[in-house]
């Protein structure tokens, strides 16, 4: 198998599932829920994965990838589609939580899959393609899903979301033979504790930067739908916000390359959270709809070139036998800042407006930033 077979993969998994926050997200308002509430739902896709995400972690590197991978797209295709059974606002939370734990499943499973394919040499590259894919399906999810929900109704856009992590199981049905089976080194040997790798200083950094970096995509896709129905704005329009914010990920992604080549990781990172709180605090100053969409663009642009350095990253610094087991800490981390961010800062919405809400998301950027270029002093050479 190829990595294009594992963009297939990704592409139809992630479309259901970045389509089905964005579609429970504005299902509940439309069900007349409080911020708070809508906070409640995103964190609630991730409570769990930060719970059990090392765990699976170290069962994927020991039974391998195939068997998560079955699950994890089978269970979010049923998931999703249980969505239009809802009868009431109560109901979207188990959906969320139960959408979230397929996801860990094949999240793990399909990083690991990225990372043992090809010599460590194409792995950058193959994480790069693999975040690729990630953004066009943020591109098509969510400015699909404004549109269905707008033309079908909530209801009936979950049944069409299914469809695409449907296709993906086949997908991963026909190439399972082909998937690598577990490394030797995870078969047998003592259980090893979480904290060995936490105390691993180079892996520690990659964890720490996904940290930041999964906090400003949460904000950001918490603000937009909250920030766009109180100005009045269709969902079709608050899906194209969020398209163009994935859309611009697609275009930095691709440079990425060039510009870690030319000015390494950490400053590519630190230069790319600086912009984010910059666009971060500039959202609520207007409330002109191309504006916004102009804004959510630059967004995509500076904070899109976070997740497939710290993909790789992670991957990489893992001790060998331990990649799925990294990963899976770096699920806890992210979906840790998801469950308490969303929560937190939709409490904030709720008592104080939108407006702190955004500068919130500007400072974090920031503080990110200066943590993360002062962490570069001390270690010396840039991460590669």
């Amino acid at each position: 198998m190829t990595i294009y077979h594992v963009m297939a993969i990704v592409l139809l998994t992630h479309l259901g599932v970045i389509g089905a926050k964005l579609l429970i997200a504005l299902f509940a308002i439309n069900l007349g829920a409080s911020p708070l509430q809508v906070g409640l739902t995103f964190a609630l896709f991730s409570i769990l994965p930060a719970i059990f995400a090392l765990t699976a972690g170290r069962w994927i590197d020991r039974i391998g990838v195939r068997l998560p991978l079955v699950l994890g797209c089978s269970g979010i295709a049923l998931t999703v589609a249980f969505t239009w059974f809802t009868p009431g606002l109560w109901a979207l939370y188990p959906i969320a939580a139960a959408i979230g734990v397929c996801f860990m499943m094949y999240a793990i499973a399909g990083q690991s899959l990225v990372g043992r394919m090809g010599d460590p040499g194409q792995r950058t590259r193959n994480f790069s393609y693999y975040s690729l894919s990630v953004a066009l399906a943020g591109v098509i999810g969510r400015a699909g899903t404004g549109l269905a929900i707008d033309i079908f109704g909530h209801r009936n856009a979950a049944l069409l979301l299914a469809i695409a992590p449907l296709l993906a199981l086949g997908v991963v049905l026909f190439l399972l033979k082909r998937m690598p089976a577990p490394e030797a080194s995870t078969l047998r040997g003592p259980r090893r504790s979480a904290m060995d790798l936490w105390r691993m200083p180079a892996l520690r950094r990659a964890l720490i930067a996904a940290a930041v970096i999964e906090t400003g995509n949460e904000l950001f896709a918490l603000f937009i739908p909250l920030y766009g129905s109180s100005l009045g704005l269709s969902a079709t329009f608050i899906g194209m916000m969020l398209a163009a914010y994935a859309a611009a990920t697609f275009v930095v992604r691709m440079a990425l390359p060039r510009l870690v080549t030319r000015f390494g990781d950490e400053a590519v990172l630190c230069g790319a959270l600086l912009g984010a709180a910059v666009v971060g605090v500039l959202l609520t100053t207007t409330d002109n709809q191309w504006v916004l969409l102009a804004l959510s663009a630059a967004f995509g642009l500076t904070l899109g070139c976070g997740m497939p350095l710290s993909m790789s990253l992670t991957y990489a610094r893992a001790p060998d036998g331990r990649a799925a087991e990294a990963i899976g800490l770096r699920q806890t981390v992210n979906k840790s800042i998801e469950v308490t961010v969303p929560i937190g800062f939709g409490a904030l919405a709720g008592v104080a407006g939108l407006a702190p809400l955004a500068i919130a998301m500007g400072v974090v950027m920031a503080i990110g930033a200066a943590v993360i270029a002062r962490d570069a002093r001390k270690r010396g050479p840039p991460m590669s």
